[in-house]
């Protein structure tokens, strides 16, 4: 019997409420929730351009002359997309797919490493343009028959 009662207490006192500060909680509910998914999905993105994996691709793609020249100078590395199903990374192995651009041109950096003896190895990394078929071996130091992404 008092279960019941506060269940009618609890739905008399949301037929009170107006709809206006329904539609206002709903709404800031919304935003904040939105706000919340940002800032995790942005962290997650930090957290992966700090690896040791990201980093030495990263520092294999602008010590190689030939993709910086190709590519121009200054290079801008942008943000990992999160949901590329091509980026795969375990904690033994890591296929990442880097977006990549400079003042001549832009594209994707493929990059496979491995994880022996406490740090990241790089196997393989290549450098792929937008809108032009050929593609650029940076790195291959990549021993079995694997074929990248």
């Amino acid at each position: 019997v008092a279960k019941s009662k506060t269940v009618i207490h609890v739905i008399s006192m949301l037929r009170s409420i107006s709809y206006e500060t329904l539609k206002r909680a709903a709404i800031y509910g919304a935003v904040i929730s939105v706000s919340g998914c940002s800032v995790l999905y942005y962290l997650l993105q930090r957290k992966l351009a700090s690896s040791g994996y990201y980093i030495k691709t990263v520092e294999a793609l602008k010590h190689d002359q030939t993709a910086v020249r190709m590519l121009g100078d200054p290079i801008r590395i942008q943000a990992l997309k999160l949901n590329d199903r091509r980026n795969h990374i375990t904690t033994h192995h890591a296929q990442v797919l880097i977006p990549v651009s400079g003042t001549k041109s832009a594209g994707y950096l493929y990059s496979q490493s491995t994880h022996r003896f406490g740090e990241w190895e790089l196997d393989h990394v290549v450098l792929e343009f937008k809108g032009r078929p050929e593609k650029l071996v940076i790195l291959d130091n990549n021993t079995s028959n694997t074929t990248m992404f």
